[in-house]
């Protein structure tokens, strides 16, 4: 066994590599170039331009499905705002946080305040536990007024945020101008993977955070292939990469509604196997093996990365004796209890099992149920033990047994 090892070491450290710059393949990765992104960049850039003038921008939403160069975009316009106002020595203070890695609410306001500076300080300290949300989200607004920061907050992924925990984090931002006076401002950007995201949010914060919108289209096909082809010239070597590798990667991607992250991570993923078996250069059929064994293993990432009510819906199906939408709701509701979270409406959670089909993990049939009319039946189309070591390392797993 260790010789095996020892082997595959050996044979990595000293073959040649297809892969030059593998940071270019990751999720992460956001090129000085975004194709096709223009329009909403320039959007993005006129709306956040008015703090040169000691203005507030507008809050902002960026809407469209993963994988539409939200993120990529918000970071490459508030980065080049960051160096435009050390440029012109303007105090601008901008932090991104992700709502989905942070967790909850409350970590959102302790990266904020870690962020900013205020646990460094003497006072009124954020610490990582021990205070109300509201007392936490008090102390970040004084210490901008105080400081008269000109503060813009960009929060990815905000829906699992409002899923999670509700909406009480962005009323109290989108609202906190109204009470600082001149004394700095806030402007709140949301980044969401659902379209319909709004619908969840109470009408006063829809109003105040949605003063300026921009959707994000899927990528056609053809954009899929012009975007691969710059990216590879960024990660391979030079000719480790086939034209028609490329064009296969694209075509799966665009048949995936449009998704760049999967065209990129499906390259990352047939260029390994492709070193793995020492081949001169990525084919087709290691764009084929890559698809087959991302897809493989797609159900088990989107378990385990889904956001919390998503999760208890999914084992909320699992435990449900008949699968009616009654019944499984009815599941719902005691594992919330159970999971001391907050239980969401019938509607959202009709909404959020619509949102499991369309990601293939759970399959619905109308039913008729005779004289009590007809009903929905839900049932779970991956394998229970799929669904158990996805979630093993998490909080929820012990609702499963």
């Amino acid at each position: 066994m260790s010789f095996d090892v020892d082997n595959i070491f050996d044979k990595a450290a000293s073959g040649s590599s297809l892969v030059k710059n593998r940071q270019a393949l990751t999720i992460d990765y956001v090129p000085e170039k975004l194709p096709f992104r223009d329009e909403e960049a320039k959007t993005l850039a006129q709306v956040l331009s008015t703090v040169f003038k000691g203005a507030r921008p507008s809050n902002l939403l960026l809407f469209g499905k993963p994988g539409t160069g939200k993120t990529a975009v918000a970071k490459n316009v508030v980065d080049r705002l960051q160096k435009k106002s050390n440029e012109l020595k303007i105090d601008v203070t901008v932090i991104f946080i992700n709502a989905k890695t942070a967790g909850s609410a409350y970590k959102v306001l302790y990266e904020v305040a870690e962020e900013l500076g205020i646990n460094k300080e003497q006072g009124k300290q954020v610490h990582f536990t021990g205070l109300s949300m509201g007392e936490a989200t008090d102390r970040i607004l004084q210490y901008i007024q105080k400081k008269k920061l000109h503060f813009i907050l960009v929060v990815d992924e905000i829906d699992s945020l409002v899923d999670k925990s509700g909406d009480d984090i962005l009323y109290n931002f989108t609202r906190a101008n109204q009470r600082m006076g001149k004394g700095g401002f806030v402007t709140l950007i949301g980044i969401s993977n659902s379209l319909t995201f709004k619908d969840k949010l109470d009408p006063r914060v829809r109003s105040s955070l949605s003063e300026e919108e921009v959707v994000f289209n899927p990528y056609t096909v053809n954009q899929l292939r012009q975007i691969l082809q710059e990216r590879s010239k960024l990660a391979f070597s030079d000719s480790a990469i086939s034209d028609a590798a490329i064009n296969l990667c694209a075509a799966m991607a665009g048949r995936e509604h449009g998704d760049a992250r999967k065209a990129i991570d499906l390259l990352r993923v047939a260029a390994e196997l492709a070193e793995r078996e020492g081949a001169p250069k990525v084919d087709e059929n290691h764009v084929r093996a890559g698809q087959d064994r991302i897809e493989k293993d797609a159900p088990f990432v989107v378990v385990k990365n889904a956001p919390a009510h998503h999760k208890l819906v999914i084992i909320a199906v699992i435990k449900s004796k008949s699968g009616i939408t009654g019944d499984v709701y009815d599941t719902y509701l005691a594992l919330c209890k159970r999971a001391e979270q907050k239980q969401l409406t019938q509607r959202r959670v009709t909404q959020i099992i619509s949102e499991l089909e369309l990601l293939g993990l759970v399959s619905t049939d109308i039913v008729n149920q005779g004289r009590y009319g007809r009903s929905q039946k839900i049932k779970i189309t991956i394998p229970p033990t799929t669904i158990s070591e996805a979630l093993k390392e998490d909080s929820l797993a012990s609702l499963i047994d």
